[in-house]
């Protein structure tokens, strides 16, 4: 079942890759889209989307994280694993379409019950890619999982797209997601064919749901406040703000999966090797951490300062409503990439126990600042999430502290020189954001401007601080040199 494992920087690399290529495809589909679709449209889809979310921790039931962060991992475990995802995938892929029509009721809209029905198909269809996925992120076989992400997003955004000109709205929407996932089983299937589960069985089946009652427990929970704001604006003040919410939310969003996303799929399974190898997994947190905000940081920044010429460049005038959006979501995104890696860390560490315990404060306060500031305005619940990260932080970080060899002097030293960065990066889009009114005609040329005075900014700021991104890019760049010799 097991190849040969892949070093942490050529799999950060081939993880990059790959979120890299994803977000070329993801982004122009999402700007074509949001031309064709209206606010409502896309509203109704991003309701349904947020529902399913939430039945997908029932449905994976914490198993994926199980089959990572196992110390003795044989074929039994892993047949007992699909074996459980299977089982409860399909209970629940058959719930979702009975129960479709009452949430089409209860939203006075019978699009959603159609968008819901669609999608139940993807948990049909999920256990036979999900595991052989899980076994080759343990062991790290990026290179695989290049070719089957990219294909399918390659295959999800043409349905998409093509769907939505001929006029299907957000039933396009579902159905690419149906193609999306299809794609990614027959390439589980094709390229992760040695990671094949074969057979079924039970015989370790307290083993896999001890841990994954107590994983699905706080998955629930952050799935609950994550999707919150997406249920709660839907029914109060209707599927125009849901969807503008969501495109606000959107590019936030698309950076969180394509880049943050590419270091969380290498670091979890690099905080359990590391666990189980040398017992000094906290000394890698603190790498992944410096690494994430001295990406993040620039990036949450300039979209905070130029949210304005984006969403009118990328999504057109219909949108500028999602404008203030935008940026309070990056402050917000700002302050959550410190604690973006803290759930997986203690999980992989094997103290699940502090992740739900840590999720279930922040996701309790996020739901009861939902209900208040949901009859205040749109910009109001965007706002709170702020405060939701932020105790987050204050959360996590106490427990890292009282667990770990982590002290406040390490973690200083580690987002100093991100700090630094972030500053270097942001002077132009800043002086950019105060003389907008002279490109106000002009939003390509402000965006061009600002984006590439932030990349040098972000360059020199890794330089004269010595980020380890600075080593990072001498590596990519000397390699690249070479191979023109």
């Amino acid at each position: 079942m097991v190849t040969k494992k892949t070093s942490v920087r050529r799999a950060l690399i081939l993880s990059f890759g790959q979120r890299i290529t994803s977000l070329v495809i993801t982004l122009p589909t999402i700007i074509i889209v949001s031309h064709l679709l209206t606010p409502a449209e896309v509203g109704v889809y991003s309701v349904a989307v947020a529902f399913v979310n939430l039945v997908q921790m029932l449905r994976d039931f914490g198993v994926s994280e199980y089959l990572i962060q196992e110390r003795h991992l044989n074929d039994a475990l892993a047949r007992t694993a699909f074996t459980i995802t299977l089982s409860i995938a399909w209970i629940l892929a058959a719930l979702l379409f009975i129960s479709s029509p009452w949430f089409g009721e209860f939203y006075h809209n019978p699009g959603l019950k159609v968008v819901l029905r669609i999608l139940s198909i993807n948990f049909v269809l999920l256990p036979f890619g999900s595991t052989t996925n899980m076994l080759l992120r343990r062991d790290m076989q990026f290179g695989i999982l290049y070719k089957i992400g990219t294909g399918q997003q390659i295959i999800q955004s043409s349905t998409t797209i093509l769907l939505s000109f001929l006029g299907f709205g957000y039933i396009g929407l579902a159905w690419g997601s149906v193609a999306g996932m299809t794609a990614l089983v027959l390439g589980c299937l094709t390229w992760g064919r040695k990671y094949r589960v074969r057979g079924i069985g039970l015989l370790h089946y307290r083993r896999v749901l001890r841990f994954g009652i107590t994983r699905t427990l706080g998955d629930i929970v952050i799935r609950l406040g994550q999707s919150a704001p997406d249920f709660v604006i839907g029914r109060v003040l209707g599927f125009a703000d849901a969807g503008l919410y969501s495109r606000g939310y959107g590019l936030i969003n698309t950076f969180r999966e394509n880049v943050i996303g590419a270091i969380s799929a290498v670091a979890f399974p690099t905080f359990a090797q590391y666990h189980r190898d040398t017992n000094n997994a906290h000394k890698i947190f603190l790498k992944s951490v410096t690494y994430l905000t001295g990406i993040s940081w620039p990036f949450f920044i300039f979209s905070a300062l130029m949210a304005l010429p984006i969403i009118h460049f990328m999504f057109g005038t219909k949108w500028l409503e999602a404008v203030p959006i935008l940026q309070l979501l990056s402050i917000t995104a700002l302050i959550g990439t410190l604690v973006y890696q803290c759930n997986d860390y203690f999980t992989a560490i094997g103290h699940v126990g502090f992740a739900t315990r840590a999720e279930t404060m922040v996701q309790v306060s996020r739901i009861i600042l939902l209900a208040v500031t949901i009859f205040i305005s749109l910009n109001a619940v965007a706002a709170s999430q702020i405060f939701v990260y932020a105790l987050a932080g204050v959360i996590y970080y106490r427990l890292l502290l009282k667990h770990t060899r982590l002290t406040i002097k390490d973690i200083v030293v580690a987002l100093r020189s991100s700090a630094i960065v972030a500053i270097c990066s942001a002077i132009v889009p800043c002086i950019s954001y105060f003389i907008f009114i002279l490109f106000s005609q002009h939003i390509g040329i402000s965006i061009l401007i600002s984006s590439a005075g932030a990349l040098i900014g972000w360059f020199i700021g890794i330089y004269i601080t010595r980020h380890p991104l600075f080593d990072e890019v001498v590596n990519i760049t000397t390699k690249i040199r070479y191979s023109f010799k």
